[in-house]
C-alpha cells in the first residue's frame, strides 16, 4: 500500500504531519525525504498522526527514531498521536513507547506544545534512553543516518 504525506505548517517551527497507508521498506526513504525537508525549512518540533497507518516495519521505525534523535539533539521534538491498534501493538512491542510521547490526538498534542507542559499524555513512558557519545542511535545508525549517508 502506498504512503500519504498530508503536512501543515502550525507555527513557525511546528508541524502536523498526517500519514495514511504503510511505513515500510518501499514508502519509508520518501517519508525520510519529507521529514528531512521539513526539518531544513526550520520546523524543530513534529506531531506526527498515524491514524491511518496500518503497518510499519523496522525501516519505518528507523526514521522516526532517526528524526527524533536529531530534532531532540537540536532541542526539538517528535510526538506521536493517534496510532492505530497494529502501530501502537508495534511502538509497545519494541518499547518505543519510552522514547515517543504518545497523545490520543492531534488536537491534545497541539494544545499541549502551546501550553508548553509536557504531561497529559494517554500512553508510554518517555523515558529516553542517554545519547551514546560515538552519535550512535541504538539503532546502529549514526547521526548523519538522517541523510542516508
Amino acid at each position: 500500500m502506498a504512503l500519504t504525506i498530508d503536512r501543515s505548517l502550525h507555527e513557525e517551527d511546528l508541524a502536523v504531519v498526517v500519514l495514511s497507508g504503510d511505513i515500510d521498506v518501499a514508502t519509508s526513504p520518501r517519508l525520510r525525504g519529507e521529514l528531512i525537508t521539513l526539518i531544513a525549512s526550520g520546523v524543530r518540533h513534529l506531531v506526527l498522526d498515524l491514524r491511518a497507518v496500518f503497518l510499519i516495519d523496522s525501516r519505518g521505525l528507523d526514521v522516526l527514531v532517526a528524526i527524533q534523535r536529531h530534532l531532540h539533539r537540536h532541542g526539538g521534538s517528535v510526538v506521536l498521536t493517534a496510532p492505530s491498534r497494529q502501530v501502537r501493538t508495534v511502538l509497545r512491542t519494541t518499547q518505543l513507547t519510552k522514547v515517543f510521547p504518545i497523545y490520543g490526538s492531534t488536537d491534545v498534542a497541539l494544545h499541549l506544545h502551546r501550553s508548553e507542559q509536557p504531561t497529559g499524555r494517554t500512553t508510554g513512558d518517555h523515558d529516553p534512553e542517554p545519547e551514546s557519545p560515538c552519535g550512535d542511535d541504538h539503532t546502529g545508525n549514526h547521526d548523519d543516518s538522517l541523510t542516508g549517508g
